[in-house]
């Protein structure tokens, strides 16, 4: 398990790669990202949503048990924001930036790492519990997540703005995808084989596509700009140990599958949300600070990756 556990960790590293190299073609370009980023987000992921939680899920039964663990990660993920709270509060994170710093530290980058990684290392099948943390995530980053970014706005229109201009973005290509592979399910409904071999096929190249765009994102990261600083290793160690920490110990506390568990513990231990850095800037706060925890979470990421999934199975974190 722990070899193929490896080999799986490779495989996403060597298409990662690909994007690195290819988005230094003249062809590709930062047109190139920008085209990935919204095919990716608008146009593969929702039918990917849609025909894995159909497939995946099954029953309408299994919905409902699924659903029921929602608690859970909504659970896991204010404990995460709290302890990002309490930790800014003891290091003294520049006031300036101390909720951007929680956000940063609480919100992971479940979509264009999370659902590959997890998808590698289990298969397929594993894409409905994933959804589950997804759901908790996405609602918590677009109410809890943006007002924390407004908190840390430098203009006051900035930090008074509508809490509903937040809420609004819940109803993206994904969710609007996952919602009704989920009401598929619910209600019973048999979709045509005609139907689903293409959303099938579009599923297949989804995390491939998202694996890709991080590699060209990579390429197009200007290194020169991150300053090296004790917040930012405050964000690290918040996101890479105080994060991982702490969800091994809610999730022993939790009564569900083991399996359920270890999916929970890898999508929390991803590198910071890449959406927070396009929100901190549209909400005037500091989002040099946001896209520096990103790059640099991300890059670290691609060591954390494999070393936390060899831990959890060599430790047996979820017995």
């Amino acid at each position: 398990m722990v070899l193929d556990s490896i080999k799986s960790v490779f495989a996403l590293m060597a298409l990662i790669a690909s994007g690195f190299y290819f988005a230094g073609k003249p062809w590709f370009g930062k047109q190139g990202m920008d085209f990935l980023s919204r095919f990716t987000v608008e146009a593969t992921i929702p039918f990917y949503m849609f025909y894995n939680i159909y497939k995946d899920v099954g029953t309408r039964e299994s919905l409902i048990s699924l659903v029921s663990k929602l608690p859970v990660t909504f659970g896991l993920i204010l404990l995460c924001l709290a302890l990002a709270a309490f930790m800014g509060a003891l290091l003294k994170v520049d006031g300036k930036r101390r909720y951007t710093f929680v956000a940063a530290s609480g919100f992971p980058n479940v979509v264009f790492i999370g659902f590959p990684v997890i998808q590698a290392l289990w298969g397929q099948g594993i894409t409905s519990i994933g959804v589950i943390y997804y759901i908790a995530s996405t609602l918590l980053f677009w109410t809890v997540g943006i007002w924390l970014l407004r908190k840390d706005g430098k203009s006051e229109a900035a930090r008074e703005g509508s809490a509903l201009a937040g809420l609004k973005k819940l109803a993206s290509p994904p969710i609007i995808g996952m919602a009704l592979g989920m009401a598929a399910v619910f209600f019973e409904i048999q979709v045509p084989d005609f139907v689903l071999k293409p959303l099938s096929m579009i599923s297949q190249v989804t995390s491939p596509l998202a694996l890709v765009f991080i590699g060209s994102v990579i390429r197009n990261m200007d290194l020169k700009t991150i300053t090296l600083g004790r917040d930012l290793y405050a964000a690290l160690a918040m996101r890479f140990v105080v994060v991982p920490a702490a969800c091994v110990v809610f999730l022993n506390l939790v009564p569900m599958p083991k399996e359920m568990k270890e999916v929970f513990f890898m999508l929390s231990s991803m590198p910071a949300m890449a959406q927070m850095g396009i929100m901190a800037r549209q909400y005037d706060s500091d989002y040099e600070f946001a896209c520096t925890v990103i790059t640099v979470t991300t890059l670290i990421s691609m060591v954390t990756i494999p070393v936390f999934m060899l831990l959890m199975q060599q430790f047996a974190f979820f017995a």
